[in-house]
């Protein structure tokens, strides 16, 4: 389940940082853009651990229920 990337999905930079070669080597960037950014990442992380967990055999919830209370 691979995810598109949109063009609104890339990370808008303020500035760069670059050192004495003009190698970038960092980024700045403003808050609302980073609170993006970090809400992005966090949509990738869920997809990923649905992507993982979509080949779990179904349980039956009813079945688990009672499992989990047997377990305490």
């Amino acid at each position: 389940m691979a995810a598109k990337l949109k063009q609104k999905d890339i990370v808008k930079v303020k500035q760069y940082v670059t050192d004495r070669e003009g190698h970038k080597v960092a980024a700045i960037l403003d808050m609302h853009e980073l609170n993006r950014v970090e809400k992005l990442l966090e949509d990738l992380s869920d997809l990923k651990a649905i992507e993982d967990r979509i080949a779990e055999p179904e349980e039956d919830y009813e079945a688990y229920s009672r499992k989990r209370k047997s377990r305490l």
